[in-house]
């Protein structure tokens, strides 16, 4: 036998039996020893979730790199079953999140995914500075879960919207275009009955946050929704009928002609 051969089968021998104490550590409920480096799964990244990324490999292992107009640019996120459901922490890497769907003139390859959730815009900026607000999630301004509290990472100029300063409200000059004018000058009489009245409380939020409020309502795609037009119009026709009367800030009086208000 060669000194090759002889070799070889020394090897093979040696390996044979590292494998078999491998096999007698388990059995006897130790703990197998640690994989090599050559063993170890090195797949996923290092960007977390809600950051910029530029490929799936950027990504924290189980985060896929979204490529969409939801953000100015891809992201790491994952996709989820049902809207609306909070996202699993441990999935997320720690970070709150809530499974959204978009509609489909959405230009992304999932219409359903996490988003992260906030309490505050720094918060978002926290995760990546690509975030604009930390608003009630939307899409081209129109509320995927109106219904909930939940806030939502987002940022309204990838799609194509305004954006607007969730405090200071600075929304007016932003809109340009001349067949939404009448709805500004029908949000701002509708604010000015509910400051009058004290229906809407200067002192938590400015009266521009009341009109921009107003608007979204009133121009949720950019377009004026005729009945949201007369159900602001109603009020303000209400309003001014009851002047000199002792209902003219009478919430029953308004409600019973034009619904509940909306602060």
């Amino acid at each position: 036998m060669s000194g090759t051969e002889l070799g070889r089968r020394r090897g093979e021998r040696g390996a044979a039996w590292l494998a078999g104490l491998w096999l007698m550590v388990v059995a006897c409920g130790g703990e197998a020893p640690a994989p090599t480096a050559d063993a170890t799964d090195a797949s996923g990244g290092e960007v977390a979730f809600g950051a910029a990324c530029a490929g799936d490999g950027d990504c924290r292992p189980g985060l896929r790199c979204l490529q969409g107009d939801w953000a100015p640019e891809p992201f790491c996120t994952l996709p989820c079953a049902t809207a609306k459901a909070y996202c699993a922490e441990a999935d997320t890497g720690g970070v709150q999140g809530i499974c959204i769907e978009l509609p489909a003139d959405f230009q992304g390859p999932e219409p359903r995914f996490c988003v992260p959730l906030c309490q505050q815009t720094a918060d978002c900026k926290a995760l990546d500075a690509m975030w604009q607000v930390c608003d009630k999630p939307a899409w081209k301004n129109v509320k995927l879960a109106p219904e909930l509290p939940t806030k939502t990472c987002t940022a309204p100029g990838a799609q194509g919207q305004v954006v607007v300063d969730p405090v200071a409200c600075d929304w007016e000059s932003k809109i340009t275009d001349p067949q939404v004018q009448n709805g500004k000058q029908i949000c701002k009489s509708y604010c000015s009955f509910l400051k009058t009245c004290q229906f809407w409380d200067t002192d938590v939020a400015k009266l521009e946050c009341c009109s921009w409020k107003c608007f979204q309502q009133l121009a949720p795609n950019g377009a004026i929704d005729a009945a949201a037009e007369a159900d602001k119009k109603c009020y303000i026709k209400a309003f001014g009928a009851a002047q000199s009367t002792g209902k003219v800030c009478s919430r029953p009086y308004y409600e019973d002609q034009c619904g509940p208000i909306e602060r």
